[in-house]
């Protein structure tokens, strides 16, 4: 129900806005909450929530709402996550991510394991009730295949990990090379605007310089560099000591060569980019790549590698179920670790109650991810990292 009100305070009336009320267990924290709308304007919205902080209110932790909605079962914590994974979302490819799992993508995909699970412990289970009369009741080679399928199941949404947390939490990529040899240009095209200085006159980079751009849907910080030579000057070396702290720290280093004079041997642990193409008559050496940063020539497939060296596909197509936190891959990991243990104990004529142990645990790993089962320090510090109000 939405309410035309005044806002009062003790000197007055403050504002004129709306109030809604929102009966639990139907809101979003299944509590009942109370929205005001109230006109924009930094001062005259502070003059109102002062009001409410001198009648008993207090300011929201950090996802404290989410925390809430969870402890109330309206959300379980991958839905949770999922909040906080939308609104720090840099690309459309990070936004897709979370809404499958907004959506309950993963809750789901955790369900139908821990159903499949299930039906391995019920097996183990009847062999545990009829163990003193000595007669096998479990086909061991029909079980110890169920197991192998379902494991194999857990360790390939674990796989997806690595691209998952590249899209959701983004990738730094440096460009390095010698001076002049179209780093600035690159950077520039990239993004789309003139950021970096370009000029004919080698040495104009004497600092890093970064922006974060989206390069199909990977969210990248990239990095331009001081030209790397000998030099005598203060401020030149002082920005080459940059370049090389930032190559240290970076995700993925692109080396763009000389166009004339290509030294493939120089940085060979870098993916190595012939810049200038539209100037240089310098063939194309096999398996290295040519762009113009002033024609755009070559940049598309650069783009595909540069997201393809960093471990993600460079080919997005339809929004399919990943994971991105370090918690959802630890848990499945342990769950498929431990189905195998319990698959090995299957094979070896072990007890069916130690073989259930396995199992049991394997479930419980996977009541983590939803939060079936959870400890109120991983929840501090889960929800500590939401924006507040969230």
């Amino acid at each position: 129900h939405a309410y035309h009100v005044w806002w009062h305070g003790e000197e007055g009336a403050l504002d004129e806005g709306l109030l809604i009320f929102m009966k639990g267990p139907r809101s979003f924290t299944g509590e009942d909450v109370v929205e005001l709308q109230l006109h924009g304007g930094a001062l005259s919205l502070r003059r109102c929530v002062e009001v409410c902080w001198r009648s008993g209110a207090r300011p929201a932790l950090a996802g404290e709402f989410s925390r809430r909605a969870f402890l109330h079962g309206r959300l379980d914590l991958t839905r949770a996550e999922a909040i906080a994974d939308l609104v720090s979302a840099q690309t459309d490819r990070a936004l897709d991510q979370a809404r499958v799992h907004l959506r309950g993508g993963l809750y789901q995909q955790c369900q139908r394991f821990r159903d499949d699970i299930l039906r391995v412990r019920a097996q183990l289970e009847v062999a545990i009730d009829f163990i003193e009369d000595e007669v096998p009741v479990i086909d061991t080679d029909a079980l110890s295949a169920e197991i192998d399928t379902l494991t194999n199941a857990l360790e390939a949404l674990a796989e997806t990990y690595h691209q998952g947390k590249l899209v959701r939490d983004g990738a730094t990529v440096v460009l390095i090379g010698p001076p002049n040899a179209g780093k600035s240009s690159l950077f520039n095209a990239l993004c789309e605007t003139d950021r970096a200085i370009v000029t004919a006159r080698p040495g104009t980079t004497r600092d890093t310089l970064e922006a974060t751009i989206d390069i199909l849907g990977v969210p990248i910080t990239l990095i331009d560099t001081a030209g790397i030579r000998e030099t005598d000057d203060e401020v030149e070396v002082a920005g080459i000591a940059r370049t090389h702290r930032a190559v240290a720290e970076a995700d993925l280093v692109i080396a763009l060569l000389d166009p004339e004079s290509p030294d493939l041997s120089e940085h060979p642990d870098a993916v190595q980019v012939i810049s200038k193409s539209d100037i240089s008559t310098t063939q194309q050496l096999a398996g290295t790549l040519a762009i113009s940063a002033t024609t755009g020539e070559g940049l598309e497939d650069f783009k595909r590698s540069v997201v393809k060296h960093l471990g993600a596909s460079p080919h997005p197509g339809q929004s399919s179920l990943t994971i991105g936190r370090q918690r959802h891959y630890a848990a499945l990991v342990s769950a498929s670790e431990a189905l195998r243990q319990a698959q090995r104990g299957l094979r070896h004529d072990a007890p069916p109650e130690l073989c259930a142990v396995d199992v049991q645990e394997a479930t419980d790993r996977l009541a983590e991810i939803v939060g079936l089962t959870t400890i109120e320090d991983m929840l501090d510090v889960l929800f500590g990292a939401f924006c507040i109000g969230k």
